[in-house]
């Protein structure tokens, strides 16, 4: 009950007993009195009535003073106190009670109490101090989590068995990026990877539950490795080798699998290989089978008639010659052909020199029996592409192999940190032609990443490099000369660097949820939310503004998801004012070639399922969604909690609810206001500050809070 509703109640209770014990003493009075006297102070009323209803009347007015002297100096203070009290010992140790226009008891007791924040507030500096070292460890073990995760060639999910994600790699998120925004044919955005979503909107489910079930009969039968392997693919047309192991948990002396760990490979590529490979292999078969035949036959007939006319032996020959044209060309095809089934990375990377020219010289040795002396100091670094630089050499040794009788090569690499590398390959017992050399440098041996066909000079070219054939001075080659540009050290030391700040994401308390319970009782801690707002182009839905912005933020067991948001920009196809680009300074010029309204939509639906929705003055953000239902035909059905509603609940003495005052009161850092995702977070952080004051007035599940703000005197705002 508000003070001020108690105020007139306790007033008009107090003003009707005086009235009524006045009324009933002067009735009291008047029939003890016999009729003669009755007659006589009937006669003498007009006298005697107006001194005590006057004084009457003054007695009331003094009550009245004293009453509200009483509730504004006295009981409305003290309720701000308690406001403030709990704020202090709940969410803000950094704020201080300030009360204004009351008694000098009301102000000394609120000396007392910012006292005691002080004091409390020092208390949790020591325990802070505590926590910090024990949060020092264990943020060690998340950073060593964290480089674990990222370091992984492939993508990992781990989640429960109800199929809720509790962790995910940053290989993961770029899986399925691109997945994210295909659409169904009901036009529904396809599910998005993100803590707490379930595995089920981005992997097939009964696969996943088929695994599952395998891996459960593996564990009853006493199997202690188990891997379950499966082919997934996605509605993008990526297809994934996934990889299903148990997590298990420990009950009472008893195993069970209460999660899993899915390892995701992106096999497209390869099975693309792979057929091309298969297609390759199968096409020269068949296309070299006639030419084959033509010069058997020829051959055969050459020699099983010896006596042939000129005429008919020329013919033979010509047919000879025309088939093992054909099959060097299929031969020079096939090898341009197979190119494109090497995987070729097209990434450079940082690579110990020795380590590269031990690779090379066992690659070598293996293939074509050539001895190789390789030559390099100890930690030079060299940025290339290395499986390039070996299927390069490798070749060269092979042309060499071919063409002459070499039987060692020398392979000696020195580096200056101005100059770069320079990696010199010799043969000076062998010669060959420079012929030999170019055609090296110009066969295709891999592919860029766009399907190009690029040769070693070309490679080399790329990384701002040269080739430069040796010779001595009979013209004769006798090895080439390869430069390597400086390596770029602060490149290198960044990537080794990065662990502290790779994005890996997780939420291991999820394990503990089971089934998800009825959403109205679950509690407020427990939630997923989706705290959003919008800037428009005006403050009148209804006159036909529109949204220009949306931003939003997931909140998943009190914790705020800084990777998993959306800030998007919106062209609303209208004008927008310039007192509303005062506000949120939005250029109209950035709005143009942006998406429209609904386009974004379906993705924040997506977003937002199996979400509760936040806003502050949500009934303003609501408003513009629901009219856009019948345009769009997305609906949000969510439930939704307004932090203004909320706040004027927990602190109905406080002048002010405005976004601003809650921050300030809560001790929440605003940035970027006026842009919707700045104010998506603050509104967010204010949320997780307000659960626990919540609770201390007995709110503790989602329908505590929409039954609550349903009393607020602001609950009834519409737009």
């Amino acid at each position: 009950m508000k003070p001020s509703f108690k105020y007139w109640i306790f007033l008009g209770a107090i003003y009707f007993a005086l009235i009524s014990i006045i009324i009933a003493s002067l009735v009291g009075a008047w029939v003890s009195l016999n009729e003669t006297q009755q007659a006589v102070l009937g006669e003498m009323v007009n006298k005697l009535v107006p001194f005590p209803l006057l004084g009457t009347i003054t007695v009331l007015f003094i009550i009245g003073a004293l009453i509200n002297l009483l509730f504004n100096d006295y009981i409305v203070p003290i309720l701000k106190l308690a406001e403030s009290a709990r704020i202090i010992s709940t969410v803000n140790p950094k704020h201080r009670a300030q009360i204004k226009n009351a008694s000098k008891e009301i102000q000394y007791l609120a000396e007392i109490i910012n006292q005691s924040a002080d004091a409390f507030a020092d208390l949790q500096e020591d325990v802070a101090g505590k926590i910090a070292i024990a949060q020092t460890a264990l943020d060690e073990e998340r950073t060593r989590l964290a480089a674990l995760m990222s370091e992984l060639p492939h993508g990992v999910i781990v989640c429960n068995t109800d199929g809720q994600i509790l962790l995910y790699n940053q290989q993961a998120q770029e899986l399925f990026k691109e997945n994210q925004y295909v659409l169904k044919q009901d036009h529904q955005i396809q599910g998005i990877l993100g803590l707490g979503r379930s595995i089920f909107s981005l992997l097939d489910r009964d696969q996943i539950v088929h695994g599952l079930e395998m891996l459960h009969k593996c564990h009853i039968s006493g199997r202690t490795k188990m891997v379950n392997n499966s082919m997934i693919t996605l509605r993008s047309g990526l297809c994934l080798r996934v990889n299903m192991a148990p997590f298990f948990t420990e009950k009472e002396d008893t195993e069970t699998i209460t999660g899993l760990v899915l390892t995701l490979e992106d096999m497209t590529r390869q099975i693309e290989s792979d057929s091309r490979r298969d297609m390759l292999i199968q096409s020269l078969i068949d296309e070299q089978q006639k030419d084959l035949e033509d010069i058997r036959d020829s051959i055969t007939n050459i020699l099983g008639r010896p006596k042939l006319d000129p005429e008919e032996l020329h013919n033979y020959r010509k047919k000879i010659d025309q088939a093992s044209q054909s099959l060097h060309e299929k031969v020079k095809e096939a090898r341009a052909n197979y190119a494109l089934h090497l995987h070729a990375l097209s990434q450079n990377e940082n690579v110990l020199a020795h380590n590269l020219l031990d690779v090379i010289s066992n690659n070598i040795y293996e293939r074509f029996s050539i001895k190789v002396t390789p030559v390099a100091p100890e930690g030079i670094w060299l940025q290339l592409d290395s499986y390039s630089v070996v299927q390069a050499i490798s070749h060269l040794a092979g042309l060499l192999s071919t063409h002459t009788n070499i039987s060692e090569i020398l392979m000696t690499l020195t580096a200056d940190e101005e100059s770069g590398a320079e990696l010199v390959i010799a043969w000076p017992e062998t010669k060959t032609t420079l012929d030999l050399l170019e055609t090296w440098q110009q066969t295709p041996l891999i592919t860029d990443t766009k399907g190009n066909l690029l040769n070693f000079k070309d490679t080399i070219e790329n990384l701002s490099g040269e080739i430069s054939p040796i010779s001595n001075a009979e013209g004769e080659y006798t090895g080439v000369i390869i430069s390597f540009p400086p390596a770029d050290q602060d490149y290198r030391l960044a990537i080794q660097s990065e662990v502290e700040h790779r994005p890996v994401s997780y939420e291991f308390d999820l394990f503990n949820r089971g089934k998800w319970k009825e959403l109205d009782q679950t509690p407020l801690r427990k939630l997923t939310y989706v705290v959003f707002d919008t800037e428009t182009t005006g403050l009148s839905p209804s006159k036909g503004d529109e949204i220009i912005q949306i931003g939003a933020i997931r909140i998943i067991n009190g914790h705020l998801l800084y990777h998993e948001v959306i800030d998007q920009l919106v062209d609303p196809k209208r004008f927008v004012p310039q007192k509303s680009v005062d506000i949120h300074h939005i250029q109209p010029a950035l709005l143009q070639g942006q998406p429209t309204i609904d386009k974004v939509l379906p993705h924040f639906h997506t977003f937002a399922e199996h979400s509760v929705l936040v806003a502050h003055n949500a009934a303003f953000d609501m408003r513009f969604l629901q009219l856009q239902e019948e345009k769009t035909g997305i609906v949000f059905d969510n439930p939704v909690l307004d932090t203004m509603l909320l706040s004027s609940i927990i602190h109905p003495n406080q002048e002010s609810h405005s976004l601003d005052e809650v921050a300030a009161r809560l001790n929440v850092t605003i940035v970027g206001r006026h842009t919707a995702l700045g104010d998506a977070i603050v509104t967010g952080e204010i949320l997780v500050k307000l659960i626990p004051l919540l609770e201390a007035q007995g709110i503790y599940t989602l329908a505590d809070a929409l039954t609550a703000a349903e009393k607020s005197p602001f609950a009834k705002v519409a737009y």
